[in-house]
């Protein structure tokens, strides 16, 4: 079970989205300078995940950005991961986490957006992003270890 005391700190905020503000929670480990950061799209909301956000940022040592997004089905929650993934990219630093290692996962239809993210930064030629299932990342936390450093 994760110590959920390796939880430094979470803030909630908002981000500018295109149909009004985006909620998101953001999570620090207690003791990772530069962790990689982690954007994760849950299935029931940002209050609904906030266990697995801890054991995800106790567990694995990453800063979890949790994304509140429009109905996932449409162009709207599309748009609100992509717009939170990109702010991520451009942010990580400043939240303390390593913005060369920037992880991307989803839970339920999260999930789906995630793969979607993903696929999008791909054609569009982003800086690598590691996408995972929420599962692979507590499962073996530790394989973020070897997490790889562009050149």
């Amino acid at each position: 079970m994760p110590d959920h005391a390796a939880v430094r700190l979470v803030a909630d905020t908002r981000l500018r989205g295109a149909a009004g503000p985006l909620p998101v929670r953001t999570y620090w480990p207690a003791a990772t300078p530069a962790a990689p950061m982690l954007v994760f799209l849950p299935a029931d909301g940002i209050e609904g995940a906030d266990a697995l956000c801890r054991a995800a940022c106790s567990g694995a040592g990453v800063v979890v950005l949790s994304v509140s997004y429009r109905k996932p089905r449409r162009q709207d929650g599309r748009c609100d991961a992509i717009l939170a993934t990109e702010w991520a990219a451009d942010h990580a630093r400043e939240l303390g986490a390593d913005p060369d290692r920037l992880l991307l996962a989803g839970e339920g239809a999260g999930a789906e957006l995630a793969a979607a993210v993903a696929s999008h930064a791909r054609e569009r030629g982003w800086p690598p992003l590691a996408h995972l299932t929420i599962g692979e990342l507590l499962d073996r936390p530790r394989r973020l270890s070897g997490f790889p450093r562009p050149e």
